[in-house]
């Protein structure tokens, strides 16, 4: 279970708790968001809490690449699930609106 508990920002609870489809897909490739309900579970599988103690993964780009909020400043990074490291973080979007229009609309590539 997660020790650090996370406040969600609202663009992210907001567009989660209205998505039908946790797939989301676009000319970049593809991205699948966990369910918020199962966001423990998932982060205690990966044992996020141990290797990115910092972070809170919310997704993955299907190839071995999690998506992961900054519990801090509330911002999107990448990191590899294998061998999951905080040096490897890569940011990908500010917010949580600024990560889907990114990958939605301007090519960016998670990896």
């Amino acid at each position: 279970m997660m020790n650090n508990k996370i406040e969600f920002p609202e663009d992210y609870t907001s567009y989660m708790n209205n998505l039908r489809d946790h797939e989301i897909y676009s000319e970049n490739g593809y991205v699948e968001l966990f369910p918020v309900s199962e966001l423990n579970q998932i982060n205690t599988e990966y044992e996020t809490e141990q290797y990115v103690p910092n972070f809170v993964a919310v997704g993955t780009n299907g190839a071995g690449v999690g998506i992961l909020i900054n519990k801090e400043n509330k911002q999107f990074y990448s990191i590899p699930f294998v061998g999951m490291d905080e040096s490897d973080a890569v940011l990908l979007a500010n917010s949580f609106s600024e990560f889907i229009y990114k990958f939605e609309n301007e090519g960016l590539e998670i990896y």
